[in-house]
């Protein structure tokens, strides 16, 4: 397992179909996404129960999420979102753009539960870069 700068672990979560993210952003520099014992820390204290929603199924959100939207606010940065049960769940990705510093990966910055009603906001307000059909 790396370690970061900081010395927070990094875990490999999995690979992603890194073309919708390519379409969007032009090259990327890997198809892996990672997180950090950092990010983690942040899930358990910030959607404290959730985590182990997340946990249990963070790896097939990011394979097979229902929705990737490209984040209107933040640059280079994705949701991909599936729906689970009852609730959608909501994965924030930082993508490694080639024009960023080289060795990155792509990185879970945070995750949360998003209601339908919000889900439609999103829709709205953030490009739609993949929906499954």
């Amino acid at each position: 397992m790396k370690r970061s700068k900081e010395g927070d672990k990094i875990r490999v979560i999995a690979k992603v179909d890194v073309k919708p993210l390519v379409d969007a952003f032009g090259e990327i520099q890997t198809d892996e996404v990672v997180i950090t014992d950092e990010r983690i820390e942040h899930i358990i204290e910030r959607h404290r129960g959730d985590y182990e929603l997340f946990w249990k199924n963070v790896s097939s959100i990011v394979t097979k999420p229902d929705i990737i939207l490209k984040d209107c606010k933040n640059q280079g940065t994705v949701f991909m979102v599936k729906r689970l049960y009852d609730t959608n769940i909501n994965v924030v990705v930082r993508v490694a753009l080639s024009m960023d510093k080289k060795g990155l990966k792509n990185s879970i910055m945070t995750f949360y539960r998003l209601r339908d009603k919000n889900l439609q906001k999103m829709l709205i307000k953030n490009e739609v870069l993949y929906k499954r059909t």
